[in-house]
Formats: structure tokens, C-alpha cells, sequence
């Protein structure tokens, strides 16, 4: 797991869970397996799992299976929806 409770930029790729702390500033690019955020994050995310906590502020595109954002969370951007069978098949494909 992966956390950032301060002020990052660049590209993060993760096949864990990246937490995005209070005091999380990140503004880049991140792909990682489940990405919960509390503070900010600005760019684009690629996730099997997003969750936009309460104060939690997310700007850009986002392609994900599941999102999840509390009330007083806050996303502008462009999302996509992934469909998780196409993922499975995609995995599984020998080449």
C-alpha cells in the first residue's frame, strides 16, 4: 500500500491500493488496483477501484470498474466505466 499525505507529481503505477491522505496533494498519472482518496488529486487515474472519501476532491478523466464518491466528495472531469469481464479477459489471454 501506498500513501501520500503530502505534495507528489509524476506517474505512480500500483498493483496495490494507493491512499490519497488528507494532506495528499498528486497530480499526474496513477494506475493502481483500488485508489482511495481523501485529499487531491489532479490528472489521470486508471483503477479497478475508485473511492472519493467526504474530503476527497478528484479532477481529470478516470476509467474504473467501481466508483464511489461520499457525500461532500467532489469530482469534474470525464469517467469510464470499465467492464470487469472484458478486464478477466484480457488477463487471461496468453499472449
Amino acid at each position: 500500500m501506498l500513501h501520500v499525505d503530502g505534495d507528489l507529481n509524476g506517474i505512480i503505477h500500483s498493483e496495490s491500493i494507493v491512499v490519497i491522505g488528507k494532506n495528499g496533494n498528486l497530480k499526474g498519472e496513477l494506475q493502481a488496483d483500488k485508489v482511495v482518496v481523501n485529499g487531491y488529486f489532479e490528472g489521470e487515474l486508471d483503477a479497478s477501484s475508485l473511492e472519493i472519501l467526504a474530503g476527497g476532491v478528484v479532477l481529470g478523466d478516470i476509467s474504473v470498474v467501481q466508483l464511489s464518491i461520499e457525500n461532500g466528495g467532489k469530482f469534474r472531469g470525464t469517467s469510464k466505466i470499465k467492464d470487469e469481464d472484458t478486464l478477466k479477459l484480457i488477463e487471461n489471454n496468453p499472449e
